[in-house]
């Protein structure tokens, strides 16, 4: 996206390997529904502080609709629907694009890394990175709180191992990685499987928050 250059801070990473990464989206087009009560800054019980803006609005502002680019047409059909989010801790900031989507009653939020720059000039450790996919439950609480819940690996791998589902994946590199390798139809159709399943602390997790506004979208 030529429109705008974002440094993703390579040394911060906001999720760790506990959280369940796919090469491809978790949803369909069908099923993506924009939630407005997601925009706004937020705080997180962890004192991390978020922005969450509305893609489509923030590309419309930049560059304005009819002054995009073919490339830029692309990308912003494909996330108009979505957000730009920042994070930040520890004076360290990075971005992602989400997209949310429901399952049945649930709301879901698919994230990827926004675009990553090497500060140092050196690019040859990014070239290695693939940006992969998250999934997180979202939870919009009666005080107004948002709870985002991402999906285990742990709770994936126990379930493999006992042959109680299956989705297609592999476990990659010196850190054994799992990644799911199945399409997004693949993908939303287990979800849609997981989320109606009787199976007990399927979204324990290793990675939720708590958000609390901090001041609603400008």
């Amino acid at each position: 996206m030529k429109t705008r250059s974002i440094i993703l801070v390579f040394c911060i990473v906001l999720l760790n390997s506990c959280i369940v990464k796919s090469l491809n989206p978790f949803y369909i087009e069908e099923a993506v529904e924009f939630q407005e009560a997601f925009l706004g800054k937020w705080e997180d019980n962890k004192d991390g502080k978020w922005e969450v803006l509305s893609f489509k609005a923030e590309m419309e502002r930049e560059t304005g609709k009819d002054r995009l680019s073919e490339e830029d047409k692309e990308i912003y059909e494909k996330y108009k629907d979505g957000y730009l989010i920042s994070y930040l801790k520890k004076e360290n900031e990075s971005y992602f694009i989400a997209v949310p989507f429901k399952v049945d009653d649930q709301v879901l939020i698919d994230f990827i890394p926004y675009q990553y720059e090497d500060e140092g000039g050196n690019d040859l450790v990014g070239q290695h990175l693939v940006k992969t996919h998250s999934v997180a439950k979202f939870d919009k609480q009666d005080n107004g709180d948002i709870k985002i819940t991402w999906l285990d690996e742990d709770r994936l791998e126990e379930l493999f191992k006992k042959d109680a589902i299956q989705i297609k994946h592999e476990v990659v590199g010196l850190d054994k990685d799992f990644i799911l390798t199945a399409s997004s139809e693949e993908l939303y159709r287990f979800m849609k499987k997981y989320c109606s399943s009787s199976i007990k602390n399927k979204w324990e997790s290793s990675e939720k928050l708590t958000f609390k506004r901090i001041s609603v979208e400008p």
